[in-house]
């Protein structure tokens, strides 16, 4: 999201994009800080560069930034400038400048073009208020701020004029978002009137705040994508409560069939952390049963991390790390049996398209175009893989019938 807000605002200042950083004059890694592997994938990207570029301008920006600047700035003096979250600005005026001194340059940051597929992301919010008791991104982005309504508007039309014809809105906690009477529902109407958009997808709904109107709006509206992204973390009422979160397995199957008596086929996506400090093997079976009777088609599911300023980094007591490895193990064993078995329902029945783009040089042979059903977002679910006579092009909507699948992608013939 990030990524593609700086690639806007370098083009806007003249710098141009690269996909090869060998090419590049410019190299710039956005980092991630939330969890420990995120920190090693960052740190890992970073001397990368340093060490296949080691002429090149290197700047990195991000949450790793904004928690470690002064660490990173001792440890690593190969990066030229360092920029924390919210200085997207800051950061294209620093390559700008630097482009303008030198001429011509090319910047990449693994971007590529300003879309990969048929849709944008539209960032309604950032920061957080909940203060869950494992996550850091409070300490990181600060207390919730919802985007101005203005500048929702602004973005669709970039991604839009840009080829764009879904929407994906994000935020740290989408269904919070308002501004003067107009809350998440009014805004994905509003949205949805322009006649660029096919879909308008929401993500990472907070599901005590997933409420009768909003339900209404994704049910009711022909482009709304009937799909919710619902982190619902765990199932045990006593570790959710030591997470400092709402609900328990009794009220997100509530809300599940809530959602399902309203849409039947809605696509249900979720995470959920074990290991978390405390967590019994009582509470793992209920997560276990839990996951079972919620017949989620997409759900990720990551072990505890201890993240420093965070409540649960104290916690006792620890689940040691073979017992977490155990469960996270059956928990992802559990996840895939129950998404792949609603993968392998939806053979034999037809489905609307979106179109992302041509078939991949390495896919089997008859398969045209790679897109996604309503039911798979973008970048974290399965594709479906188009086969037919005719070659769509990328913005496109095809109805095609499944006629296979494997594992979360599915496999679709045009009518």
């Amino acid at each position: 999201m990030d990524s593609r807000a700086l690639a806007r605002a370098l083009c806007a200042r003249g710098v141009r994009m690269g996909e090869d950083p060998a090419s590049a004059d410019v190299v710039i890694v956005n980092t991630c800080g939330f969890i420990r592997e995120a920190k090693e994938e960052s740190l890992e990207a970073i001397f990368d560069v340093v060490g296949r570029y080691p002429d090149h301008r290197l700047v990195v920006m991000g949450c790793l930034v904004q928690r470690y600047r002064s660490e990173l700035e001792r440890d690593i003096p190969e990066v030229e400038a360092w920029f924390g979250v919210g200085e997207l600005d800051a950061v294209a005026e620093h390559v700008a400048a630097g482009a303008a001194v030198a001429g011509s340059q090319t910047a990449t940051g693994g971007m590529g073009s300003l879309l990969r597929g048929a849709w944008g992301y539209i960032k309604v919010s950032d920061g957080c208020d909940h203060r869950c008791s494992f996550c850091a991104i409070p300490l990181i982005k600060g207390p919730y701020r919802g985007e101005p309504l203005a500048s929702i508007l602004d973005q669709a039309d970039q991604v839009l004029a840009e080829g764009a014809r879904e929407l994906v809105l994000v935020g740290q906690d989408t269904a919070l978002w308002h501004e003067d009477g107009c809350s998440l529902p009014e805004l994905v109407e509003r949205l949805a009137e322009d006649p660029r958009v096919a879909r308008v997808r929401l993500m990472y709904l907070q599901p005590e705040h997933v409420d009768e109107r909003l339900l209404e709006v994704v049910a009711g509206h022909p482009r709304v994508c009937r799909y919710l992204d619902m982190p619902f973390q765990h199932a045990s009422r006593a570790v959710l409560r030591r997470m400092r979160r709402w609900g328990d397995a009794h009220d997100y199957l509530d809300l599940i069939g809530k959602a399902r008596a309203r849409m039947p086929d809605v696509s249900l996506r979720s995470t959920f952390i074990v290991g978390f400090p405390g967590e019994t093997e009582d509470d793992f079976q209920q997560l276990l049963d839990f996951v079972t009777e919620a017949d989620l088609d997409h759900a990720g599911a990551f072990a505890f991390s201890a993240e420093e300023g965070t409540a649960a980094a104290v916690l006792e007591p620890r689940v040691s790390p073979r017992v977490t490895r155990k469960r996270l193990a059956r928990l992802t064993s559990a996840l895939l049996d129950v998404g792949e078995l609603r993968t392998v329902g939806r053979i034999g029945s037809n489905v609307e398209v979106l179109v992302d783009g041509p078939a991949p040089p390495d896919a089997p042979e008859g398969i045209v175009a790679v897109g996604r059903t309503e039911g798979q977002a973008p970048e974290v679910d399965g594709v479906t893989y188009l086969l037919g006579p005719r070659m769509p092009v990328r913005g496109e909507v095809v109805v095609a019938e499944v006629v296979d699948a494997a594992g979360f992608d599915l496999f679709a013939e045009m009518s």
